[in-house]
């Protein structure tokens, strides 16, 4: 797989906000397997509240182990709640389980087939199993690409499913399903973020409450943008190897599908410190490839406007750095009343970087010359 990691300082800064692990009172009347389900979720998000932990890859493992038999725990007791079993999919995609986190979406899919979350986490599973074959890989990453697509259909404006399924035949090196779907997410108007089915009051107190539940989100929501920034990857590597061969209008068209995904990623809702970073690394990337094709071009004037969107960016990057912290201060000082209240609160934090960056402006025109044709 060729994701990139995102910014680590991001993530930390974003998980540095914590309060110590305790036990939230259930609900007077749970449905069956209730309790085992929210055991599940608090043993995941453990390590990251104790600072003693929050680095130790032993305590994440054993974190996920017992996750994943709270969950497992919760099927049995309530095999048709498809809440449950998404919640054991999503555990076992973290510890390796593909198989058994497969069987679960496919259960909960059996019992739910109109959330389009369910056929992410199915085409998460598929595209993995695939790959652990690489030489047929190629050939068996159609249920993958089936589950991404039956996401897409769920939910036709939003060019996040499409992304994924860009992003995973990119990774078999099959253009040709992923140049098509590429296409199909840059004409779409949104690109929106998937909540996985955390509880918001794993916590007896709100703020607290509503920062778990962002950190356990922040965990899938980074695997999803590192997916967009794969696409972006890939068509740099693609651009690479136009300009190599001197074909520069086709190298800028690569180009310019990978500065179009990075905007995806930068104006991707909820708006987000991770999703801006990650935008920043993208067009970081997309800028250096402009600057290096306009100037074997023997085009200054572009070669110049672009080597100062990159200074932007840098600008950009040195300010989202320093409200990060800023932002979770305010949120130990003034908790939220709510998960959107915490989500608008960081979008107005990060808009002042999300607009120095270009990100807030319409798109420039596309150049005219489009990729080859994938073979």
């Amino acid at each position: 797989m060729r994701t990139r990691r995102i910014s680590a300082v991001l993530i930390l800064l974003a998980f540095s906000a914590t309060a110590v692990l305790a036990k939230a009172k259930p609900a007077a009347g749970p449905p069956a397997g209730e309790a085992e389900y929210r055991a599940g979720w608090l043993a995941l998000i453990a390590p990251s509240l104790n600072p003693k932990t929050a680095g130790s890859l032993d305590a994440k493992e054993k974190a996920r182990s017992t996750a994943i038999s709270r969950f497992t725990a919760a099927v049995a007791a309530n095999p048709k709640n498809p809440t449950y079993q998404a919640s054991l999919c999503y555990a076992c995609l973290g510890a390796g389980k593909y198989q058994t986190a497969k069987t679960a979406i496919d259960l909960a899919i059996d019992v739910e087939r109109k959330d389009p979350l369910l056929y992410l986490l199915r085409g998460q599973a598929e595209a993995t199993l695939a790959q652990m074959d690489p030489a047929a890989a190629g050939k068996s990453i159609g249920p993958a690409i089936a589950a991404f697509d039956r996401a897409a259909q769920m939910d036709p404006r939003n060019a996040l499913p499409l992304l994924q399924a860009a992003s995973v035949a990119y990774d078999v090196d099959r253009l040709d399903l992923a140049a098509p779907r590429l296409q199909q997410a840059l004409a779409r108007p949104e690109c929106r973020l998937y909540r996985l089915p955390v509880p918001t009051d794993l916590q007896p107190e709100k703020g607290p409450s509503l920062q778990v539940w962002e950190q356990i989100q922040l965990g899938y929501w980074v695997d999803l943008l590192a997916r967009g920034q794969n696409v972006t990857n890939s068509l740099l590597r693609l651009g690479g190897q136009e300009e190599k061969l001197g074909r520069l209008d086709n190298a800028q068209a690569y180009y310019q599908q990978a500065y179009e995904v990075g905007r995806k990623v930068g104006r991707i809702e909820p708006n987000l410190f991770i999703s801006v970073g990650t935008a920043i690394d993208i067009l970081d990337r997309v800028y250096t490839a402009f600057v290096r094709a306009a100037t074997a071009k023997n085009d200054p004037q572009a070669a110049e406007k672009w080597q100062g969107e990159l200074g932007v960016l840098q600008i950009g990057r040195g300010e989202l750095e320093g409200v990060v912290p800023q932002y979770f201060a305010a949120l130990r000082t003034n908790p939220p009343a709510s998960v959107d209240e915490m989500l608008r609160r960081e979008a107005e934090q990060v808009g002042r970087v999300f607009r120095g960056i270009g990100l807030g402006a319409s798109a420039p025109e596309q150049n005219p010359a489009a990729p080859p044709s994938p073979k």
